[in-house]
């Protein structure tokens, strides 16, 4: 509820133009920092205080902003009334995505082929086609499909969903290559990551000024590439790795590119909605955020774990097969 409803204010407080594009830059730079920043700071708590203090995170920061919100946003009076919510299209894509990131996660155990696994999938497929089916249908639906129409706004979601379940897969993989395989501490993985935090918002700056210049396309498709870059160097880490070598190369590069299609997905998405729409188009955007990690991390780890699991079967190292596993 949060982010959709502040990254909608953005757009409707700034104009078209300018002045929109350097204040939704700063947005998609703020979360491609806060991303890594996460990391950073979970190592930190995780060697301190211990790990359950991450949850108290989120409480911490919303009494800290809370005096911010009632000073810089006005309050509104109307309160629109809520009528014929579609309760049906809110079941459908819950359940179907809930079934389907349940159904990936697990199939690299039970496997692809069982019957299981076989009837998961459908019954997600199933779901949420009934869920476009009953938006096309519905009288106020949750999602209008309609919206997609607008100019870029389908296609930088679907981008937003891909390169977000690259990035948290690669944070995720490369925490378990550094503890598991290097022997790091929490706290120096989390240390590792902060030459990436800088780079990420150095890359946002840049690209910020760019889109004025540019365009959004060259710099999602720039950003793009040089994170395929960087994740093709990180697949290559070895079982006897070293951080200066191995890792912070190819961490600096994908973050170079990371922040460029972080800040272009971003503006793209908001660019031409109506006023009135402003608030769902951030909602699929923050959406597409959302499911792309979940199923990114389903999708990858169990790819990871079939490679580990085929190498461990095969009498390798725990230590060879765990980094086949993440290389893959």
């Amino acid at each position: 509820m949060m982010l959709p409803a502040a990254l909608s204010i953005l757009t409707t407080t700034f104009k078209e133009g300018k002045d929109r594009r350097m204040a939704i830059g700063v947005w998609g730079g703020v979360g491609g920092l806060a991303s890594a920043a996460g990391v950073l700071l979970g190592g930190v708590l995780t060697e301190g205080p211990g790990w359950r203090w991450v949850m108290f995170v989120n409480p911490i920061a919303a009494v800290l902003v809370l005096g911010g919100i009632f000073r810089l946003i006005g309050g509104e009076r109307r309160r629109a009334q809520l009528r014929n919510f579609d309760l049906l299209g809110a079941v459908l894509v819950t359940g179907g995505m809930l079934l389907l990131v349940y159904a990936l996660v697990k199939a690299s155990t039970i496997g692809w082929g069982n019957a299981r696994t076989i009837g998961e999938l459908a019954g997600a497929v199933a779901l949420l086609l009934g869920f476009v089916i009953n938006e096309l249908h519905h009288r106020n639906p949750l999602a209008p499909l309609s919206v997609l129409r607008i100019n870029g706004l389908g296609y930088s979601n679907i981008t937003q969903l891909t390169a977000i379940a690259g990035f948290l897969a690669m944070f995720f993989f490369l925490t378990l290559y550094m503890q598991n395989v290097l022997h790091y501490s929490p706290i120096q993985t989390g240390l590792s990551y902060l030459p990436l935090c800088f780079a990420i918002g150095i890359s946002d700056g840049i690209s910020s000024q760019l889109l004025s210049r540019v365009g959004t396309r060259p710099v999602i498709v720039t950003g793009a590439l040089i994170a395929a870059a960087g994740m093709y160097w990180l697949s290559r880490i070895p079982v006897h790795g070293t951080y200066l070598s191995d890792l912070l190369p190819g961490m600096l590069v994908l973050a170079l590119g990371f922040g460029p299609v972080f800040v272009g997905v971003t503006t793209a998405a908001n660019a031409g909605v109506p006023a009135d729409q402003s608030g769902l188009a951030a909602s699929l955007l923050n959406a597409s955020q959302q499911l792309g990690g979940a199923l990114g991390l389903a999708v990858f780890t169990a790819l990871a774990t079939s490679r580990t699991h085929h190498l461990l079967a095969t009498h390798a190292l725990p230590a060879t097969a765990l980094t086949a596993g993440f290389q893959r």
